[in-house]
């Protein structure tokens, strides 16, 4: 199992699929993180990709939890945002 939890989000105008990967573990304090601070975290990576902020796209948005597995069966195509917490990339 990797220290990975994994979010997928697909936009349907334009038509953008992203996989969102974000650490289990904090970098600086080494504890778990728990559900909704990863949900918290891939929400903030998604809109900084999107290139939006406001109440109302921070409630639109709600990346997907996926499995590991899942994620392996997706082709990644660009990373869009690349950080210590987590990664954002383009796939199909």
């Amino acid at each position: 199992m990797s220290d990975l939890a994994y979010f997928e989000y697909a936009l349907v105008l334009p038509e953008e699929r992203y996989l969102i990967e974000v650490q289990t573990r904090n970098p600086a304090t080494g504890k778990v993180r728990e559900q909704d601070e990863l949900e918290k975290i891939a929400k903030e990576a998604l809109i900084t990709v999107v290139g939006q902020k406001g109440d109302d796209l921070e409630k639109k948005l709600n990346p997907n939890p996926i499995s590991e597995d899942e994620a392996q069966g997706l082709t990644k195509v660009q990373q869009l945002l690349p950080g210590p917490d987590c990664a954002v990339y383009l796939v199909e």
